[in-house]
């Protein structure tokens, strides 16, 4: 008999990717120490990023539901405390500021884990549109859930008071600012158009002083005045039409919301219709104003505002608008491409600065020199930002990390369910 003949099939789809990370070939450096922790990783919200935290020498992260403190040098705990916790610890002052299981704030001595207070409110919300954060002030322990905004004494940790933003139907923003007895928060209030509110409330006893519907956060608060950029007014121009573009800044009274002036960056975007957007992302570093404009980034003296005036000096844009502007660090501006999310560099002079890894990347994180690129193949690779070159590499063997610690010359990496310790290089 002659032998059967076998056919395989057709694939319905077949896609070839050809490209690939070239190899980076760097020391390796062994953890000093490995613990195991409690792996938040595969949450969606809204404890990502809060479960632990680097300060005195020392790590604040949760172990078994319990928050744990452990020598950042040798990986040693030295104290533990509670059960059942909401995985979320700031520190401030010498005071680890955290959540109980049902939300109810506590604090602790941060070198010994004694409880300087418990609160007995709690600051559950039930909605699932809601963002939540811890901020301290110099007397005030503020917890943000949502639109709802919880005041507590900072040396007693009873709830002073508690106001909610009904417009915001849970949307509201992390950002909370104190300034001479006022509380400033932003919220995203939906309507016929739907855009940012900023409200103000007075600190004493949480009561609503004045709001403005389509104003964001405030880019700087000095001599009793609020600087907030208007969002609202862009979204009523026609911007493929026509090629002028502007930032309006307007100006309130800190106390009473009046509104005392207004500021306008004006430019204009190159070429013919139809015109870009134009970026228009903001940001205060020091006393200087960043203001992307489409296809450079302009830099303003904010303290010697004159109607018209040119910047101080311009930084190319890098080409497109899949490039979102970040902020500016070792005198350069620092700017994210929104579809592959590796992150550029832009110098004064122009010149292109790119920081290459030899994989996707799930977290980056830069201190001073160091850029810490924890990436997807199971490895973080350490790039000098200045001289743009792989400096080292650790091996963490997960795909997933959370942000990168760093505190007394020790870099803490979290990975799936555990840290690493790893001593920085002196050069570094």
């Amino acid at each position: 008999m002659l032998p059967t003949r076998a056919s395989a099939e057709t694939a319905d789809v077949s896609v070839q990717n050809w490209y690939s990370y070239p190899r980076i070939t760097v020391p390796e450096l062994k953890p000093v120490w490995t613990l195991q922790v409690d792996n938040y990783l595969d949450m969606n919200e809204p404890y990502i990023g809060k479960q632990a935290i680097a300060e005195e020498g020392k790590v604040f992260t949760f172990a078994e539901s319990k928050l744990i403190a452990i020598d950042a040098k040798t990986g040693k705990r030295q104290w533990a405390y509670g059960k059942d916790l909401t995985p979320y610890v700031i520190y401030s002052k010498g005071v680890i500021y955290g959540l109980s299981g049902d939300h109810k704030p506590y604090a602790l001595n941060a070198k010994t884990g004694k409880v300087k207070w418990q609160s007995d409110s709690s600051t559950w919300i039930d909605t699932r549109l809601r963002t939540e954060s811890l901020i301290p002030t110099e007397d005030t322990l503020y917890v943000i859930k949502g639109s709802t905004t919880f005041a507590f004494d900072m040396a007693t940790g009873k709830l002073k008071w508690k106001v909610d933003e009904p417009l915001a139907e849970g949307n509201g923003t992390a950002y909370l600012e104190e300034s001479d007895g006022v509380v400033l928060r932003t919220f995203y209030v939906q309507g016929a158009l739907t855009s940012i509110q900023l409200n103000a409330y007075d600190k004493k006893t949480g009561e609503k002083i004045w709001s403005h519907f389509g104003q964001g956060e405030a880019l700087r608060i000095k001599d009793g005045l609020v600087y907030s950029v208007d969002y609202y007014s862009p979204l009523l121009f026609e911007y493929q039409s026509q090629p002028d573009r502007k930032l309006s800044l307007n100006i309130f009274n800190l106390k009473t919301g009046a509104k005392k002036g207004n500021r306008e960056y004006n430019w204009k975007m190159p070429g013919d219709p139809p015109y870009e957007y134009g970026q228009m992302g903001v940001f205060m570093s020091g006393d200087k104003l960043y203001i992307d404009q489409g296809d450079k980034v302009a830099q303003y003296d904010f303290d010697q505002y004159k109607t018209g005036a040119a910047p101080l000096q311009t930084f190319q844009h890098p080409y497109g608008d899949d490039w979102m502007l970040l902020n500016i660090t070792q005198e350069q501006l620092i700017f994210q491409d929104k579809v592959t999310w590796d992150l550029k560099g832009i110098k004064a002079n122009g010149q292109e600065v790119v920081w290459s890894g030899d994989a996707p990347f799930s977290q980056i994180d830069v201190y001073g020199k160091g850029m810490y690129r924890a990436q997807r193949n199971g490895t973080l690779l350490t790039i000098n930002m200045v001289t743009t070159m792989p400096v080292f590499r650790v091996r963490t063997g997960v795909d997933l990390h959370e942000k990168t610690l760093k505190t007394d010359g020790m870099l803490i990496i979290q990975a799936e369910g555990k840290l690493l310790g790893v001593k920085v290089p002196a050069s570094l």
